[in-house]
């Protein structure tokens, strides 16, 4: 009851900021914080928190970007959207990046809004900051390699499970990511407010890359001729994982197949990098612990050290250097 009490009362102290003229960019939301601080630490539930943060976006103190309504009967919060809250907590990240955290759950229906103000479409996004510097980034999601890691396909082939019928690959409608093709990592970029594409999209579109000032290649490890172009042309490219641009795929998206046609050993064992890329890193794959990363600089590329997917929700470090490489 107290917490509850506690909610009521703050809100209350905001709603009245706002109404004599305060504006959202002018106060600081400590009350916020102190939630954030004590979802972390369990100390107010994932459905404490979001009807808290429900209340702030529909009575227009908090504000995110309308859209169409997304349901979702589960409140639960994702560990890495935790992570970042706490780390706000302790202004160790910035108000927009935890704004950004809570447009994600908006857009993944965690926290529920209302048919009546979802209706209410805009453009905008307006929040307490006036400029969003992420908008010039993009992730690309490594479906392709989801696809060759899943039951029946590139690997069992690999593992002498089954002949080359299993070097062709069905393209699922609803891919599953996991730790080979970047599950935690695709989902901390996108709470920190990225912009994602698919490696479909990259390969039927390869200009869609020069849309952007920034791209976040993860655990792209099969990709096609298409998109390994456009990711290596790109002027200003973050290998966030090594091993990616590793085999070289084909897709046919009249039969909706992928089919393996060189690298990692196929079709001859003597064949390592499918692209013959020079700039291979795979070796350092295996570092999952990251205890000593770096990123470093491979002829225009950014190139990290290890591979985050374990860490990379709870190493604020690494977030602050991708945002700022």
């Amino acid at each position: 009851m107290k917490k509850f009490a506690l909610l009521a009362l703050v809100c209350g102290i905001l709603s009245t900021q706002i109404a004599s003229g305060q504006t959202q960019k002018d106060f600081a939301p400590d009350w916020i914080k102190n939630d954030a601080r004590m979802l972390w630490d369990s100390d107010i539930t994932d459905e404490e928190f979001v009807n808290a943060m429900k209340w702030l976006i529909e009575n227009n103190i908090l504000h995110v970007q309308r859209m169409e309504f997304v349901s979702n009967s589960s409140p639960q919060i994702p560990q890495n959207v935790k992570t970042i809250a706490y780390f706000w907590s302790q202004d160790r990240v910035s108000d927009r990046e935890f704004l950004n955290s809570i447009q994600y759950l908006v857009s993944e229906g965690v926290i529920p809004l209302s048919t009546d103000f979802v209706s209410k479409k805009t453009s905008d996004l307006n929040t307490v900051i006036e400029s969003n510097e992420n908008q010039t980034t993009v992730v690309i999601i490594p479906t392709f390699t989801a696809i060759a890691y899943s039951h029946s396909s590139f690997y069992a082939y690999y593992f002498h499970q089954c002949d080359q019928s299993c070097l062709i690959a069905s393209l699922e409608k609803n891919i599953s990511l996991d730790f080979t093709s970047s599950k935690n990592g695709v989902a901390i970029l996108k709470s920190m407010g990225y912009d994602t594409v698919t490696d479909i999209d990259v390969d039927k579109n390869p200009r869609i890359l020069s849309k952007y000032d920034r791209v976040i290649v993860l655990h792209n490890e099969y990709v096609t001729q298409n998109e390994f172009n456009a990711i290596t042309s790109h002027s200003h490219v973050i290998f966030l994982y090594p091993n990616s641009l590793y085999a070289k795929v084909v897709v046919d998206y009249t039969n909706n197949t992928m089919t393996l046609v060189r690298g990692h050993g196929y079709p001859d064992k003597s064949i390592i990098n499918g692209f013959d890329w020079e700039f291979d890193n795979s070796v350092l794959e295996y570092d999952t612990k990251c205890s000593n990363w770096n990123f470093y600089q491979s002829y225009d590329y950014v190139m990290l050290n290890c591979y985050p997917e374990n860490v990379l929700s709870k190493n604020i470090d690494m977030l602050k250097a991708i945002r700022n490489l």
